[in-house]
């Protein structure tokens, strides 16, 4: 932010016309030379300020406005303090226009000549106060190098950048601030602090549940974000940013960003990153699908939000019902219709569904979906037997697969040395990286396929089983996130046909989890209750209320057949 300081003129005007006049500006590069020790302008600014009074004291000039410059580069003349000192010469008349050095000034030659001509234009003079520069031939020789001078080195501490980040890149390394879901931090190497990426334990989960929600293709970018905002995605705060919800580019940037999925990029070159991916390539890919499918398509955000948009659909057409909300009577009405009414495609002849209406029909659908204890007790018996005898076999896959996985990016690695000791052109490199891409997203599909663990699987079955646990029903006293998060969990669908009948299209993980899940309760049922007519079966003892059932005749111990 630029800071002006203009002098208070207590003076009569013939003593400030005789009086030399000055002003200064001051200028540091990045957001780290700020807020330094106790003084929110760091070191150099506070420094370059002393240097700068002093200078006009030697002049027997008084300062009448000072220019601050924080975290602005020189490369370029669009600097905010450096304009607003221009538009106030004509104004402040100034005898002399004081810098620090020239590199506070221009480090380009032509922005240099530019910014002398414009402060004699004005009648001042232009002075710093390391170098003597002044209005003679001698003083403006070396005005002339010192700006070639400062070009130069400008020029080579950019290509020393350069080289820098195409040699991190080479390496895998992240440039600039972490994405949301990640955190700028350091690891230990040899002793020595090496900058890394982290996951961001707070932000992590979200931006995961984000990609797939998007992966769906049951919402636009603004009812994600909604959501998002609602389930408390912040960005991180920074010492001049409070934390804020994202926006809705935000979140199309940060959902076309294959840095999630563990790829860095450099000026269109890709390669795998030594950052943890977060996102799986299939999901990434789904999301790519839906977000250009949305673009194409012309589809737009909601102008209202409700829980069911998305997963509601016309059982005529198959088209998604919008939401609408209207005044008439003296009321506001809420209700659901096809989205064919305002296409261009043709008018459908569904009607409109009063909203609360289908809000109860499908309330008592998705009970229809709810496991008793039982059922959910013997699912998850004949899972985990099945996956026990699986593990073994699964770990030798996902060897083989990571085994191929290394092998890709080895020859990604040899392909990008290539590239930078020019043995192929970029256009090769891109071709061949894409080819590369493709095969290892299939090996690493191939390989989190077969890797897991009897331990992953109980936890993931349990969180299926929590949605549709029986005893609980958490989609009825839930808030509107959490149902709609239901909704897209169980549901690919719901149809609502011309009468207003829910058909349920379920996912295939419930499609599956829940007609298997009644099999085995009724099969266990049956065999408990087969187990009780043939009267030995000890699982069958405190099973219902007359004594002879509660014990067997010999006491607990089971009865000698004679």
């Amino acid at each position: 932010m630029p800071t002006h300081t203009p002098d208070i003129l207590t003076r009569s005007p013939m003593e400030m016309l005789a009086e030399p006049t000055a002003v200064i500006y001051l200028r540091v590069s990045s957001d780290g030379q700020v807020n330094k020790a106790h003084d929110p302008e760091g070191y150099s600014i506070p420094t370059q300020r002393e240097g700068c009074l002093r200078h006009a004291e030697r002049l027997n000039a008084r300062v009448v406005a000072q220019f601050v410059e924080l975290g602005r580069t020189a490369t370029n003349l669009r600097r905010p303090a450096l304009q607003d000192m221009l538009t106030a010469l004509p104004k402040l008349k100034p005898t002399y226009v004081i810098f620090y050095d020239l590199s506070r000034w221009a480090k380009e030659e032509q922005d240099a000549f530019w910014l002398l001509a414009e402060i004699k234009r004005h009648g001042a003079k232009l002075e710093s106060t390391l170098e003597r520069i002044d209005d003679s031939p001698t003083g403006l020789l070396l005005y002339t190098i010192m700006a070639g001078v400062n070009a130069f080195r400008s020029r080579g501490d950019g290509e020393k950048v350069k080289g820098g980040l195409q040699r991190k890149h080479a390496t895998g390394g992240s440039m600039g601030p972490a994405r949301i879901g990640y955190l700028n931090d350091e690891e230990t190497v040899d002793g020595r602090k090496v900058a890394s990426i982290s996951t961001d334990p707070e932000r992590v989960d979200l931006v995961k549940l984000a990609f797939e929600i998007a992966a769906t293709g049951a919402h636009t970018i603004t009812t994600l974000t909604e959501m998002l905002d609602e389930l408390g995605l912040r960005t991180r705060a920074t010492y001049k940013r409070p934390s804020k919800p994202l926006s809705r580019s935000m979140v199309h940037r940060m959902l076309r960003d294959d840095y999630y999925i563990g790829i860095v990029t450099l000026k269109g070159v890709k390669r795998p990153g030594r950052h943890e991916r977060i996102i799986s390539p299939q999901i990434f890919e789904r999301v790519q699908q839906v977000l250009d499918a949305h673009r194409a398509s012309g589809d737009r955000s909601h102008k209202h939000s409700h829980h069911l948009i998305g997963t509601l659909h016309c059982g005529v057409c198959q088209r998604r019902l919008g939401f609408n909300r209207t005044r008439g009577n003296g009321g506001l009405y809420e209700y659901f219709a096809c989205l064919s009414r305002v296409s261009s495609q043709g008018r459908c002849v569904a009607p409109h569904f009063r909203a609360h209406t289908v809000e109860r029909k499908v309330e008592r659908k998705y009970k229809t979906y709810l496991l008793t204890a039982a059922e959910q007790a013997a699912i998850r018996e004949t899972l985990l037997a099945r996956a026990h005898a699986s593990t073994a076999e699964a770990r030798k896959e996902a060897s083989r697969h990571a085994r191929r996985v290394r092998e890709l990016i080895s020859h990604q690695d040899k392909l990008l040395d290539l590239y930078y000791d020019d043995g192929v052109s970029k256009e090769v490199l891109q071709a061949q990286q894409k080819r590369l891409a493709a095969e290892q997203a299939r090996a690493q599909e191939l390989a989190d396929a077969a890797q897991f663990e009897v331990s992953d699987l109980d936890q993931a079955l349990s969180d299926a089983l929590l949605l549709i646990d029986k005893r609980l029903v958490p989609y009825t006293g839930g808030s509107s996130t959490e149902k709609r998060l239901i909704n897209l969990a169980i549901f690919v669908m719901l149809l609502v046909s011309e009468s207003g009948d829910i058909e349920i299209q379920a996912t295939s993980l419930y499609a599956e989890l829940v007609p298997l899940a009644r099999k085995l309760g009724r099969e266990a049922a049956q065999t408990v209750g087969n187990r009780a007519e043939d009267g030995r079966s000890p699982g069958f003892r405190g099973y219902g209320l007359k004594p002879t059932q509660m014990a067997e005749r010999a006491g607990f111990e089971p009865a000698m057949e004679s």
